[in-house]
């Protein structure tokens, strides 16, 4: 079966900022400095931008974007909190909204001080959704996002025979790709 939205929304431009430790800038200017670089590659003007899906804990709302990059009428906006599904959530919504004519241009936004700001388990608190879900983890230990992908590898195990060395397999083949970045932390 094919996909209702396949070959019906591209991504057409694509910006980064420099990986670093110790960055000064906020997430809010990580992401407006990201968002010029796409546009830029893109080749798309930011007034004609009409949608924008900011990284959900990185401090931006769609106002920021409006005041900062001149957008001139904005059809949709959101927020979408599903921890590192986010990003992959955030393409799907775009391409909804480009498939069904709600817009012609969103800009999807990820900036974020990392290591430079606070830590994980600091930001989560911060947010009640994962407040809620704290409640049911946090008695048995689980504050971490590698012991929560821990239970879904477990039960990939499980099900699918997969062995601990091909799970590191796929840890060492993803690093040594990273490497290959020009813009990574750990060159």
């Amino acid at each position: 079966m094919v996909h209702p939205l396949r070959d019906k929304a591209a991504v057409s431009g694509i910006g980064e900022t420099a990986y670093t430790r110790g960055t000064t800038k906020s997430g809010l200017a990580l992401q407006l400095e990201a968002s010029l670089k796409a546009l830029d590659d893109a080749g798309i003007d930011p007034r004609d931008v009409d949608g924008v899906i900011p990284y959900f804990p990185g401090g931006a709302i769609a106002e920021d974007f409006i005041a900062n990059l001149g957008l001139k009428d904005l059809t949709l906006s959101a927020f979408i909190p599903m921890g590192g599904a986010t990003c992959v959530a955030a393409i799907q919504m775009a391409a909804m909204a480009v498939t069904t004519g709600v817009c012609k241009h969103v800009l999807i936004s990820v900036g974020r001080t990392g290591y430079s700001g606070s830590r994980v388990s600091t930001r989560l608190q911060q947010f009640p959704v994962f407040a809620q879900a704290a409640e049911f983890e946090a008695p048995i230990g689980m504050f971490a996002p590698a012991q929560l992908y821990a239970q879904g590898a477990r039960r990939h195990m499980e099900l699918y025979g997969t062995t601990a060395r091909q799970f590191a397999e796929v840890a060492v083949v993803m690093r040594q790709h990273a490497i290959l970045n020009g813009n990574v932390v750990m060159n």
